[in-house]
């Protein structure tokens, strides 16, 4: 009885050592941050989210599948490097070259910047897996980061439309070769 018992023990810490050592990936949507913990180790990086109409989903997430030199088949090609798959609906964290990381800019995915992107790449890749956690609020286009109450819709309101400057008055052409009047 003793020897069953024992072998209950030592698989259990062997699976609860294999958790500790896989990534923790934790995504804050209302902070723009990701925060990635392995070991000892703890990273935290300015991300760009879904923007409103494409808002990333909160939730709890695994690993689905990556691929270090992606192209998106929706964008037009799009270059999508070291995308950590995460949504069947074709989301992922990965490199931008885009500008903007801190505010909601993509189509539903989590950028980061490529260096970032790599280097969160390999450290899932060699622990064989990560969880993905995200959490927080959406973004409105022209107000800060909230979360509705179930059962409320999200109102946008439209930006102010932009004055235009007064058109430049129409002078003539100047052609040299003709006799002007002056008044």
């Amino acid at each position: 009885m003793n020897m069953i018992r024992l072998f209950f023990v030592a698989a259990g810490l062997l699976a609860s050592a294999s958790v500790e050592a896989a990534v923790r990936i934790s995504i804050d949507l209302s902070k723009q941050r990701l925060t990635a913990m392995r070991g000892g180790e703890t990273v935290v990086w300015k991300i760009s989210s879904g923007r409103p109409g494409y808002e990333t989903p909160a939730g709890h997430y695994s690993v689905m599948r990556m691929e270090a030199d992606h192209h998106s088949d929706e964008y037009e090609q799009a270059p999508m490097p070291y995308a950590i798959f995460f949504s069947p609906r074709g989301l992922a964290i990965h490199g931008t070259f885009e500008r903007g990381l801190g505010s909601p800019r993509s189509h539903g995915c989590v950028r980061l910047a490529i260096g970032n992107a790599q280097k969160l790449f390999q450290w899932v890749e060699e622990e064989g897996g990560a969880s993905i956690d995200i959490v927080g609020g959406t973004q409105s286009a022209d107000r800060g980061f909230r979360e509705e109450p179930p059962g409320v819709e999200r109102v946008e309101r439209r930006r102010p439309a932009r004055r235009m400057r007064p058109a430049e008055p129409d002078y003539p052409e100047y052609v040299p070769d003709q006799a002007y009047r002056w008044y």
